[in-house]
């Protein structure tokens, strides 16, 4: 081990470029490795997961409140029970504030045994008056068993307290009330999605015959409407399958896609300090080759010389993954700022699973590092290296393909970090097509009538004028189930809205057909092309059906606008129906201001408290229109730059190995130098001779690098809606700034070269 301390001492270059590219490299390696197992490990919260599943819509994880009692002849069901989420204003001593509530059953504990009681147990539900707690909640407003607060106007007791559960599946409610209280708010058997349905089934149930018979019962409860529409089928979840569910509401939701991108670029990342490490380990195996001949001489074999390289490399490994540790620990405050699910924060673990893996990867890494330059040490004879052999036989082969390796490594992450941010910029500046500046929308959950505080609001100073509608451009949650011409299935993105709100948002019109104004539907362009209507042909009365009833007729049509703020998925197809503003049910107010916007939602927002005290409220939205969508973006936004950052990593230690192989290909081009300088080279003649035979190898690396690239890009832009075109001269740029970068890393080591005298250099001989 002194001799290779020693050997690193003498080479610190190569070797801060080593332990830094690696350690770095293997800092963040542990904490994506930590946050993909610890987002995994949520999946695993309930001890018997495998017996729990959740039926629902496609992509939604709920039905109706009558469900769980259609389906409680089942054989398989050894217990169900529902949940049916309301957002509430509870009062407490005289104070409204909000929280988190959802109503259960007793039975929801026993399903779900992960929710322990601090005090008290579920059997308090079953008096409807009492509600159970968390134990923030409890803590927040200093609450005990036997207080009271107001809910809607009702009574409640504090029952039980719960302790308080991260990272969990269950989204951590605060209060939980009997589900008996919501059944009379819905019909058994409408509105979709209000319930989830847990089941418990018996052990050894067959999920497909559990599936077939939960069919059969929406088959009869749900007949107008199952096989069709929004409810095409049913989607039956298991409990460990609902983290990564593309769905809202009721249950966490994990990134499964963020997850995917993360591990590909942290094992770029680790490949790349690979990389670096047996590439140089390779090229410096020549700077070594005496002393391993000495050793063979004394006695030393081959395997041995081979363990020796394997050891020195998982001790190299070692103090470079403990310095990765430490780094990790530092970093993990900057991470979890970027991350979208703060519950879920990301933390470097000490726990002797945690530990037993950590040593793992080091002897993994360390051997991998080690097994290949100690290959290429013991494949050479101590004779041959004593006489100057090992120089003429190594050619430097594996150190050019390497080289090349790490060029168009870099070509692909270069093209890969410009096409993400620029679609990040092309996804900011995606056109509205409508006018967003200065409007506020204001909606409640009340049930109340809106026109006392619609008459206070138009009498504030900063209220330009105010109108009525169901959704705003970039947050649009109605559909509209309908067919295409040609008989295919097709959502429309709904929104109601009177004529103020209507000339409000300014809509771009492309056509007017000159309809009767109200109880009409505008179309977007692209809703109308996609539907196949064209001037002439554009009768809905047997399209349209269900929120667009009694709408016969197309008004005209006007241009595309964003209907959602995620840039992803679908293509919006947008519809309006301009309607009277009394017409209108579960709308919000569009309100228009003057520029001052602070002071404007100052008076809005008291305007409103004011009208609310004293009434049930269920929940309330309040935002303005175009910090709603830049709000939206904020996750995609911050995914997008915590990928860069593991990529400019990448590509940094993918240049620092470049520097350091320039370096040892100068080095080992300086003989042939001193030769060609005795028979008349010069020394610009001899330096741009090694530059060209160096940048054949960049231009085979980019030969490689830009198709690769290319074939990402297309698949990281295919699901956007509004997305990058003609991005051909991202690659152009990633294919001169790796040329600009070679070229600079190894001129300055070649012109030190052909500077150098013949006969200094061929002494060495």
């Amino acid at each position: 081990m002194k001799s290779y301390l020693k050997f690193l001492s003498r080479n610190k270059l190569y070797t801060a470029i080593e332990a830094v590219g690696l350690a770095v490299s293997l800092a963040f390696v542990i904490l994506i490795g930590s946050y993909v197992w610890q987002q995994f490990s949520v999946t695993q919260e309930h001890p018997d997961q495998e017996r729990v599943y959740v039926p629902g819509l496609p992509a939604y994880p709920a039905l109706t409140y009558g469900f769980p009692d259609a389906i409680g002849d089942i054989p398989e069901i050894e217990s169900v029970s529902r949940m049916c989420n309301v957002a509430v204003h509870p009062v407490i001593r005289g104070e409204q504030t909000d929280a988190e509530s959802v109503g259960v059953e007793p039975e929801f504990f026993e399903i779900c045994p992960q929710f322990r009681f601090l005090e008290g147990s579920a059997d308090v539900l079953s008096v409807p008056s009492n509600v159970i707690i968390s134990d923030s909640f409890a803590k927040k407003h200093n609450l005990s068993v036997g207080d009271a607060l107001d809910i809607s106007g009702s009574r409640y007791t504090v029952g039980a307290i719960l302790e308080d559960l991260k990272g969990t599946v269950v989204i951590p409610y605060e209060i939980f009330r009997n589900a008996a209280v919501y059944k009379g708010n819905w019909q058994p058997f409408d509105n979709y999605g209000s319930t989830v349905t847990l089941i418990r089934v018996r052990p050894g149930t067959d999920r497909k015959v559990l599936y077939d018979k939960l069919e059969a019962v929406c088959k009869d409860v749900y007949s107008g409407i199952y096989g069709q529409y929004f409810f095409e089928h049913l989607e039956l979840s298991r409990y460990d399958e609902l983290f990564f569910k593309d769905t809202e509401g009721f249950f966490r939701h994990g990134d499964k896609a963020t997850l995917r991108i993360l591990m590909l670029v942290g094992l770029l990342l680790l490949l790349s300090a690979i990389l670096n490490y047996v590439n140089l380990s390779v090229a410096l195996t020549g700077k070594r080759a005496k002393e391993m001949a000495v050793r063979q001489i004394s006695g030393a074999s081959r395997g041995g010389i081979i363990g020796k390289y394997v050891a020195e490399s998982i001790a190299f490994t070692a103090v470079c993954f403990a310095a990765g540790l430490l780094l990790a620990e530092a970093f993990c405050p900057a991470m979890n700022a970027l991350l979208n699910n703060p519950d879920i924060p990301i933390c470097v673990i000490w726990s002797p699973g945690y530990v037993m893996t950590y040593i793992v990867i080091t002897l993994l890494v360390g051997a991998l590092c080690g097994i290949f330059p100690a290959l290429m040490a013991g494949r050479y004879k101590a004779v041959d290296v004593m006489k100057g052999g090992y120089r003429r036989k190594s050619k430097m082969v594996f150190s050019k393909v390497f080289i090349v390796l790490q060029n168009a490594l870099a070509v692909i992450l270069i093209a890969l970090a410009i096409t993400m941010e620029a679609q990040m910029r092309k996804t900011q500046q995606r056109p509205m097509n409508c006018n967003i500046e200065n409007i506020f929308f204001l909606k409640d959950f009340s049930g109340e009538d809106g026109a006392p505080l619609k008459d206070a609001l138009e009498a504030l100073p900063c209220v330009k004028r105010i109108g009525r509608s169901s959704g705003v451009p970039g947050s649009i949650n109605m559909g509209q189930y309908s067919t295409t011409r040609e008989g295919q299935d097709i959502l429309y993105k709904l929104m109601r809205l009177d004529s103020t709100a209507f000339s409000m948002f300014g809509f771009e019109i492309l056509e007017d057909f000159h309809a009767p104004q109200f109880n009409s539907v505008w179309f977007s362009d692209k809703s109308f092309a996609a539907t196949g209507f064209d001037s002439d042909n554009h009768d809905i009365s047997s399209t349209l059906s269900q929120r667009t009833k009694g709408c016969e007729q197309v008004a005209g049509v006007f241009k595309s606008f964003p209907t959602n703020n995620a840039n992803m998925g679908e293509e919006d197809y947008a519809i309006v129906s301009l309607m009277r503003s009394e017409d209108i049910p579960f709308a919000g107010w569009v309100i228009e201001t003057t520029p001052d916007r602070k002071e404007a939602k100052a008076q809005i927002m008291e305007t409103y408290e004011n009208y609310i005290k004293g009434k049930p409220i269920y929940g309330s939205l309040a935002f303005w229109v175009d910090e709603n969508i830049a709000e939206a973006w904020k996750p995609a936004r911050n995914n997008m730059r915590l990928v860069e950052i593991f990529m400019l990593l990448s590509i940094i230690i993918a240049l620092l190995g470049l520097v350091a192989m320039s370096t040892y290909y100068a080095d080992e081009k300086s003989r042939d130098i001193a030769v060609r300088k005795v028979f008349g080279g010069t020394v610009d003649t001899e330096a741009w001779r090694t530059i060209l035979d160096y940048m054949v190898l960049v231009g085979i690396a980019c030969l490689i690098g830009i198709p690769v690239a290319v074939y990402a890009a297309q698949e990281y832009l295919k699901d956007f809606i509004y997305k990058l075109e003609g991005y051909w001269w991202i690659f152009v740029v990633a294919v001169l700034l790796s040329g600009v970068i070679a070229f600079a890393s190894v001129i300055w080591q070649v012109l030190k070269a052909a500077r150098t005298n013949p006969a200094t250099e061929l002494k060495k001989e």
